[in-house]
């Protein structure tokens, strides 16, 4: 009676057959036909108006959706009739509905009843739908799906329709009224699921990123924006860092599992842990893969860095956009060298202290400049740094990032900067604030390295200054290469084939030698201080003498020529040769030769190298080999830098940073800790209180902090009390008085109890 009864009621409990069949497919095979006929008929009836809801027809679906791998020929037909009925009323369909249909696919999809391609392409039409929910459903399976189709090999088939796909929904998006529109939320999503499945390292080819490129020029702002954000970002690093916080601490668990009470849970959690850093561990064994930035993955740079510069100059976006727009166009030009010369004058025009967000105009120029932009184009961009940022009229951080922001640019097209305007800004060296002091000093440095011929005598140092036969400064589209040779040089030496140099001793070195000044035909000297009336006609550079402390000018060396000073030597105006005192001394033998045995070195490692170059086809081996020795060169450097040169700190390098980027801390550079207002430093103080004992008397708590005399009493030496009361009565106390006295005792223990 009670299985007629079930059967009877089988056709309306859809949720009770589904269980059976699950369990019986073959028990129950006549009561899956008699509703797979009931939903033909249903699916007939829902086409005259696909605009309602149905309950029955969308319980059918879901029903036969999770029945249909036990009757894979009964349901061979159901896939496609889902999809012809979303392909066709997809926007009047209900939404709960629509949202069962997708639901429905993608279970079959999961269980390879569908192919991918097929459905894919549906989804993405669906992007097209007002619904938030059905987005995010589509978005995830998408995502998901094309990961587990490239996962144990590329399937290019594949990815190939779906970029075509994808770059359709892209331009379909271009005659979109606004952001709100069909087609613009539909491109917004396909768009995010290339980003995404670049990020995830499944479609980093060229064709992804050109694609992406190609939405930097859509109409839709929010479609621009997120492209533009993609070439920005720094997307590659996201799941790494995430990976590394959700690590399980493995000591912490072993010791609560040692001390707590053993339980399977805590068992089975364990092994999940252990199993979990095991998987860790061998990730981070596997051979590293290496990805080329997204900006190096384009067709066109030179392309399309102009055609992004025409929709800027035209575009009437907002702000922060148009930032945008100009960070990618400095970034893809420093990376790939481009010139795109209108660019320059559209950033001089916003060069100004009271332009919003100026800090980052000026790190953008900074990215744009390289060797390669003719210096004639990058100096107005210096002068006007210089005239707006770095005058006395203007605050102290202002001026820092003026003198910083010529430091990067300069850093990248040395030719640009003029020896005049260079020496004027070394002289704030000795400003009074901290920032403009080290920008300027910076600037020194830098100079030292790459041409210090354009420094004045007093500010190239020693090894620079010694060092300049060697620093020849490239002219413009000249190649240096000898610092195409470094690795091989390094290369060269480790192998032995060049020598190591050792430790030079610089001491009793001079600045001046004696074979310029034979070629010269005139010498340095010092004039004194008592031939103040001596009338000497003195070049720009040697007018300005250095000052000290208390701001008086002192005596500075005169250069003459040979014939003025034996004349003023005939007259006594000068000391002769044999005063010692005040005659520069010149280069000693021993300092020349150490100095020509350094050249020789040189000219001999570089003739190593080269000879490495041509005689030898490098192996990856080798390459690894010479990016470990030019690491282990920048480290002893580090933490020798009196090898390397002056022995100060060194100047600001972009070794930290992005490619091809300037952060905006090395413009602004380092700044004076601001006052405090009256809530920060309340702030400061509620904060310093904390984990400290209240102040204040102690009456009436319950922490004590000693023991009572009575205690304390008890822990003493007999002899230290012998001679109290207490214990002298003790002693004449009756057998009888000390049992009453135990007695009460007692009964007091067992009350206190």
């Amino acid at each position: 009676m009670g299985k007629r009864n079930r059967a009877a009621l089988l056709p309306t409990n859809i949720p009770q057959l589904q269980n059976l069949i699950k369990r019986d497919p073959l028990s129950y095979k006549e009561e899956f036909l008699q509703q797979l006929r009931h939903f033909e008929s249903s699916r007939a009836i829902f086409e005259l108006k696909p605009e309602e809801h149905s309950t029955d027809f969308q319980d059918l679906i879901n029903f036969i959706a999770q029945v249909s791998p036990c009757y894979p020929e009964e349901t061979k037909e159901f896939p496609d009739q889902i999809i012809t009925l979303l392909s066709k009323h997809y926007q009047i369909l209900d939404a709960e509905l629509r949202r069962t249909m997708v639901q429905a696919l993608v279970l079959l999809r999961n269980r390879e009843m569908i192919s991918s391609t097929s459905l894919l392409s549906l989804f993405f039409t669906l992007f097209r739908c007002r619904d938030k929910i059905l987005r995010d459903i589509l978005y995830n399976h998408i995502v998901n799906d094309i990961k587990v189709s490239n996962q144990k090999a590329k399937n290019n088939k594949l990815n190939k329709t779906l970029q075509g796909f994808m770059y359709t929904m892209l331009t379909s998006a271009e005659g979109a009224a606004g952001t709100g529109s069909e087609n613009a939320i539909a491109a917004k999503r396909s768009l995010d699921v290339c980003i995404e499945l670049y990020r995830k390292n499944i479609w980093n080819d060229a064709k992804t990123v050109n694609v992406i490129a190609h939405a930097c020029f859509s109409p839709v702002t929010k479609i621009m924006v997120t492209a533009l954000q993609f070439f920005l970002g720094n997307n590659e690093d996201g799941d790494e860092s995430e990976d590394e916080d959700e690590l399980p601490d493995i000591k912490a668990m072993q010791h609560k599992q040692n001390v707590s009470k053993k339980t399977k849970s805590k068992a089975k959690q364990m092994e999940k842990m252990v199993a979990t850093l095991k998987k860790k561990s061998k990730a981070k064994k596997r051979a590293e893969t290496f990805n080329f930035s997204a900006l190096h993955l384009l067709n066109d740079p030179q392309g399309f860095t102009e055609k992004l510069y025409t929709h800027l100059s035209s575009s009437r976006e907002r702000h922060e956009v148009q930032l945008m727009l100009m960070n990618l166009i400095s970034r893809i030009s420093g990376i790939h060298k481009l010139t795109v010369l209108a660019f320059y004058p559209y950033l001089q025009k916003r060069l100004q202290p009271t332009q919003k967000d100026v800090t980052q105009i000026i790190a953008i120029t900074a990215q744009s400049s390289h060797d390669l932009v003719p210096p004639d184009v990058i100096e107005p961009l210096i002068q006007t740094l210089a005239n707006n940022f770095v005058t006395e009229h203007c605050a102290a951080e202002v001026m820092a990032a003026g003198l910083n922001g010529i430091r990067e640019i300069v850093s990248r097209c040395p030719l640009a900067m003029d020896a005049t305007l260079l020496q004027d800004l070394t002289e704030y060296k000795n400003h009074r604030d901290k920032g403009v002091m080290m920008a300027s000093r910076s600037l020194i440095g830098l100079f030292r390295e790459i041409n210090p011929e354009l420094l004045k005598k007093k500010d190239r140092g020693r090894s620079a200054a010694m060092n300049m036969r060697n620093i020849k400064p490239s002219m413009y589209g000249e190649s240096n290469n000898d610092a195409d040779l470094e690795g091989l040089q390094l290369l060269a030496e480790n192998a032995g084939e060049g020598g190591e140099e050792g430790e030079d001793n610089w001491d009793g070195w001079e600045e001046a030698s004696e074979d310029e000044d034979e070629e010269d035909g005139e010498g340095w000297i010092n004039v004194s201080d008592d031939e103040a009336d001596l009338n000497i006609k003195l070049s720009d550079d040697e007018n300005s003498g250095s000052e000290d402390e208390d701001g008086n000018k002192k005596p500075k060396a005169k250069r003459l020529t040979v014939n003025k000073e034996r004349r003023l030597k005939k007259k006594g105006m000068l000391p002769k040769d044999d005063d010692s005192e005040t005659v520069m001394k010149e280069e000693d033998e021993e300092t020349k030769a150490k100095r020509l045995q350094m050249e020789a070195e040189r000219k001999e490692k570089l003739a190593a190298a080269q000879l490495l170059a041509t005689t030898k086809i490098l192996t990856p081996a080798d390459f690894a080999k010479i990016e470990s020795l030019k690491l282990a060169k920048q480290a002893d450097q580090k933490l020798n830098p009196t090898r390397a040169g002056s022995g100060k700190r060194p100047a600001p390098t972009d070794e930290n940073r992005a490619e091809g980027e300037v952060s905006i801390g090395s413009i602004i550079g380092p700044r004076k800790k601001a006052k405090q207002d009256y809530a920060e430093r309340m702030e400061s103080i509620k904060n310093g209180r904390e984990g400290r004992e209240k102040f204040g008397s102690r009456k009436g708590s319950t922490e004590r902090g000693s023991t009572t005399n009575k205690e304390k009493a008890k822990g003493k030496n007999f002899m230290m009390i012998a001679h109290k009361r207490e214990v002298r009565e003790k002693k004449k106390m009756s057998l009888r008085e000390k049992q009453i006295q135990l007695h009460a005792h007692i009964k007091k223990q067992k009350m206190m109890k």
